[in-house]
């Protein structure tokens, strides 16, 4: 079974649908995307890392790391790859602009972007930007060219102005049954009424069998 997220544009004649993006309710994985799909008429007007941004923003909120579901189109790798890119590209500028931070881990990056070790580790290989010393047994370093990043961060954010704001996030942990019946059990326990409390919450049908998968990326 899915969870699915959808975005629609709004005016004053009410909700357009433009898209939509799902993801397993509980995959060991770890994947915080299956599918996304935007209208063909809705796209190039950065729909789609809107919806991407928003899977990492809900993978920070739940604490856990996140990663779209692999293999990844050649398409859907370019696309994610220039989100990946901008958002720890904007890490790394506000860190230089802060004289006073530390260095960073990619364990940090990690917890500050939702994104896993191994696509963060992955996009910096990509670009040149992992270094290790002439000495084999000195681990690797983040070599930031400063005026490189600041352009790249400048052109995307021209390309794609929309992003996500998070304080107009409103989310609630996705509860499964067992989950409930848990919680319900120990509310009974708390109040002392035992009978009449129901263990059990209706789930919604799951996704059709076909669902494109993310390597069917569209953006």
């Amino acid at each position: 079974p899915f969870l699915f997220y959808i975005i629609c544009e709004y005016d004053s004649a009410g909700y357009h649908f433009a898209g939509y993006y799902s993801k397993e309710k509980r995959c060991v994985q770890g994947y915080n995307l299956s599918c996304i799909m935007i209208l063909p008429s809705k796209q190039r007007e950065g729909y789609g890392k809107l919806l991407i941004e928003f899977s990492y923003l809900l993978s920070k909120k739940e604490g856990v790391p996140g990663s779209p579901e692999k293999p990844l189109s050649d398409f859907g790798l370019l696309s994610y790859r220039s989100y990946w890119r901008r958002a720890i590209y904007e890490i790394l500028l506000a860190m230089h602009a802060d004289s006073t931070s530390p260095a960073i881990s990619t364990d940090e990056l990690s917890r500050q972007t939702g994104m896993t070790v191994d696509d963060i580790i992955s996009t910096l290989q990509t670009d040149g930007m992992l270094q290790r010393p002439e000495s084999s047994s000195a681990s690797y370093s983040i070599s930031v060219d400063i005026d490189k990043i600041s352009d790249y961060v400048d052109k995307a954010r021209q390309k794609n102005p929309r992003r996500i704001d998070p304080t107009k996030l409103m989310w609630a942990p996705y509860l499964t049954k067992a989950t409930f019946g848990a919680v319900s059990n120990a509310a009974a326990a708390a109040t002392g009424v035992t009978n009449g409390v129901s263990n059990s919450v209706q789930s919604s049908p799951a996704a059709d069998d076909d669902e494109a998968s993310a390597g069917e990326l569209s953006v």
